[in-house]
């Protein structure tokens, strides 16, 4: 921890570190200024949103050099010239631009995560990176790294943070001038069809979700049938096994029967031996 604290730093350090540690490491910070006897700076420091994942993930790519957030400014400054010469090929071609340039950096944050996101926290995303593409203002906050929700994109969401860039992403701003009208009604027209755009992309995940619940509605049906089909093919060989091991338990008896049969037989023929024996006998001593 550094000998003294401000809120500058702090927030930056806040704002940059693991979402999982931000109240921890905030409650450390504040207490770190009380104990140097400040108690304002303690007083902001706590106050400090936690930031939501999707503002985390985009404070992120403000300070990864490989996500280039510069291209979130110049396709802007791009956008607002071609609405302003009203040139329909040159805004055809950077809406596609655009669109690609915010499906990068929502792989980008992903892979920052090493985990997929979820669809609300793309679509959040989606929401600041595409208003930052039409809005300045919106493009400087998101390059200080310290946004703290999706809601209510405009500067004055931000910490304090004196409006720079967070480190190491820098790009010089000259000052700006007042917008015109026709510059503002060229922003607004920018805004709205980012926003159309973006409500037609969403219209169509709800399609392809919808699809997908189907095709998974049919799985399971089939699957359900599968399974039925395998315990009635499991009783059929159970009634299977048991009358083999009826058939078996019978040719036993009846080879048990044979043989009984057989002795009987053979006592019987003996039995009549026995009586002729005594008979002839039986003569021979009548005679005598």
């Amino acid at each position: 921890m550094p000998d003294t604290v401000d809120l500058d730093s702090a927030a930056d350090e806040l704002y940059a570190g693991a979402r999982e540690s931000f109240t921890s490491r905030r409650k450390e910070l504040a207490k770190a200024a009380r104990d140097q006897g400040d108690q304002h700076v303690a007083k902001e420091i706590d106050k400090l949103a936690k930031p939501t994942t999707s503002a985390w993930l985009a404070n992120q790519l403000a300070r990864d050099p490989s996500a280039d957030l510069d291209q979130v400014a110049e396709v802007g400054d791009a956008l607002r010239a071609a609405h302003a010469n009203l040139d329909g090929n040159e805004l055809r071609a950077l809406s596609q631009k655009r669109t690609k340039l915010v499906a990068r950096l929502i792989e980008r944050a992903g892979a920052l995560t090493g985990s997929p996101l979820t669809e609300s926290v793309v679509r959040e995303l989606e929401d600041i990176l595409t208003t930052a593409v039409a809005d300045p203002d919106v493009t400087r906050a998101l390059l200080t790294g310290r946004l703290t929700s999706a809601k209510n994109v405009t500067v004055a969401t931000w910490p304090s943070g004196g409006g720079q860039p967070a480190s190491p992403v820098a790009r010089p701003r000259q000052p700006r001038a007042e917008p015109t009208e026709r510059e503002s009604a060229a922003r607004a027209r920018e805004v709205a069809a980012a926003r159309a755009e973006l409500e037609r992309a969403r219209s169509a995940v709800k399609e392809a979700e919808a699809d997908r619940a189907e095709e998974e509605r049919i799985l399971v049906d089939a699957q359900r049938a599968a399974d039925e089909a395998t315990e009635r093919v499991r009783r059929v060989y159970e009634e299977l096994d048991a009358a083999e091991a009826l058939e078996k338990e019978a040719r036993r008896r009846v080879g048990s029967a044979s043989r009984s049969v057989k002795d009987a037989e053979r006592r019987a023929g003996q039995a009549w031996r026995q009586v002729q024996q005594a008979e002839r006998v039986l003569e021979d001593l009548g005679e005598k």
